[in-house]
């Protein structure tokens, strides 16, 4: 039986300008290897549907550290 009070880790990541294909565990055909990333996909949980609160970065940084919308 798990513990109750023991609680996950959590890494947030949050990138300008990084698309969904720009990690290679996302994407094969990525030009680039991301293996620090591709470990993390591997060994943790994998979201794959994500939304921002504005199309630009300023904004959504916002909503994360206030809880607001913008």
């Amino acid at each position: 039986m798990k513990n109750p009070k023991k609680r996950p880790n959590l890494i947030y990541i949050l990138a300008d300008d990084m698309g969904y294909g720009d990690i290679s565990a996302y994407n094969e055909n990525c030009p680039f290897q991301t293996p620090n990333l591709d470990r993390l996909c591997e060994n943790g949980i994998r979201f794959t549907d994500a939304h921002a609160s504005s199309a630009v970065c300023t904004p959504s940084r916002y909503s994360i550290l206030t809880g607001r919308y913008n």
